[in-house]
Formats: structure tokens, C-alpha cells, sequence
């Protein structure tokens, strides 16, 4: 992957899994859904309010990037098929796409979602993602999303970036 370009850094925010994370209703077991949420709405603002993707919403692309995704609902999931019983709601391979279709619900967006297993720096592969979206010229913001789920006792993360290019340049 290559080093991210020079996009520019609207908002950003860092959250961690810990008491003070709030649930997410509709997801269960895992902190990784309410971690991109949250990450999402510190970054842009609550959606309820003012934030900063109001009537934007067919211009902004959303990238999600992990190493691991939501390791604890794939690790409840066999576990339970394991012992004969099978829980439609512990579907783990959807939590991507379905938190990211209620980000862009709450948010009223309406472009371009793509997540990505990334490899190495999750941040810079989301970027560079991001960087080719926005040359495009299909949409003119990117929120950019990456999860770190990490082993206990380690707290998990995620981070979120609004990007776009430099009012200056243009692709």
C-alpha cells in the first residue's frame, strides 16, 4: 500500500471499548458495532443534531477497515454451532455492512459503502481507499472507519476521519 495523500482532515476521533461505551440496539455480544458508531459520531456529531454531514449525504463515501473484524460474535457464533445450537442473530459476517447501513441511515447518507480486511496499517489502507474514491470524483467526503479488536485485556478501538481533497486541488 502506498502512503496517504494529501487529503484533507476534516474531523477525526478515537473512542475505546470500556464501560462507557454505549449499546448499540440491534447488536449483541460484541463491542464492535457501537465502537464504529461511536468513533462515527464523535467524529461527524450526533445525528440527532447539527453534525457535519448534514445535506451531504449522496457525496460521502464510507470506508471501513479491520485486521480482525468482530472477532466476538465469530467466536460466540462457533461456539454455539459447536453445542448444536445456531443463532440467527449472531451472523457475524454481516456486523460490517450492518452497522455501517445504520451509520448511513441515522446520517441520511446515501454513497458508496466498501469495507476492507486490511493487512498492515489499517489506517493508511483506508486511506489510500479513500483517496481513490474522492479522485473519482463520485463523491466529495469520505468517512473513513477503522477497528482494532484487540485480545483481552487490551481495550478494542476504533477511529473515525472525514477527509476530503484540500479545497485547493481538486482530482
Amino acid at each position: 500500500m502506498t502512503a496517504p495523500t494529501a487529503v484533507e482532515v476534516v474531523a477525526n476521533a478515537q473512542v475505546h471499548a470500556g464501560p462507557d461505551l454505549t449499546p448499540l440496539v440491534g447488536f449483541m455480544a460484541s463491542d464492535f458495532a457501537p465502537l464504529v458508531y461511536a468513533a462515527v459520531r464523535e467524529c461527524v456529531g450526533d445525528p440527532r443534531g447539527s453534525h457535519l454531514l448534514e445535506g451531504v449525504g449522496d457525496r460521502v463515501a464510507i470506508v471501513l477497515g479491520s485486521r480482525r473484524f468482530d472477532t466476538v460474535s465469530l467466536d460466540l457464533s462457533v461456539e454455539q454451532v459447536d453445542q448444536g445450537r445456531v443463532s440467527p442473530i449472531l451472523f457475524y459476517q454481516v456486523v460490517p455492512t450492518a452497522v455501517l447501513g445504520q451509520v448511513a441511515r441515522d446520517y441520511g447518507l446515501t454513497g458508496p459503502v466498501s469495507c476492507l480486511a486490511v493487512t498492515d496499517d489499517a489506517r493508511a489502507e483506508v486511506r489510500e481507499v479513500a483517496d481513490v474514491l474522492l479522485a473519482d470524483g463520485d463523491v466529495d467526503w469520505v468517512l473513513a472507519v477503522t477497528v482494532e479488536m484487540a485480545p483481552d485485556p487490551t481495550p478494542s478501538s476504533a477511529g473515525a476521519e472525514l477527509v476530503r481533497w484540500p479545497n485547493d486541488r481538486k482530482a
